[in-house]
């Protein structure tokens, strides 16, 4: 329970906040809108990085969320999920049209999983606010060009 989550590809947050089955979410979208990654199922009560909002801009590797087992329910900030854990989901976008009804692409992300794993970034928490930030600072030249347009 309040294990750092991190953001797998530079993006902007185009979706964030509660859901019904997903509980608190977070999803980003790839700068050229063409991959679109789902955190559902955030922790309790303080379910993602206070500064965080939609249309945000995020780099790989920065801390955007904490796990947790929330969902399953209309009711907002509630477990219903037993077992804590993050479901995390990678779907491609060839065309807006498949971004929601039936021609959705979702990817099984079991070994692009274990490949994060093995190369993910160190993270350290600040006692004071008690937000996690990653420890060495990533430059992302594609965030610097989708800020300045």
């Amino acid at each position: 329970m309040g294990t750092p989550i991190i953001a797998i590809e530079s993006g902007y947050v185009e979706a964030l906040g509660w859901n019904r089955y997903g509980g608190w979410r977070i999803g980003i979208r790839s700068f050229d809108k063409k991959r679109y990654y789902y955190y559902a199922h955030l922790r309790q009560n303080f379910p993602y990085n206070k500064e965080l909002k939609e249309g945000s801009i995020v780099t790989a590797g920065d801390v955007i969320g904490y796990m947790g087992h929330t969902g399953y329910s209309d009711k907002e900030n509630v477990n219903n999920i037993k077992v804590t854990h993050l479901h995390w989901g990678l779907q491609l976008i060839f065309d807006e049209s498949q971004k929601e009804g039936n021609n959705e692409i979702w990817i099984d992300c079991y070994q692009l999983t274990k490949f994060l794993y093995q190369n993910r970034c160190e993270t350290v928490k600040n006692e004071e606010t008690k937000e996690w930030r990653r420890v060495c600072r990533m430059k992302d030249p594609a965030v610097d060009k989708f800020v300045s347009y």
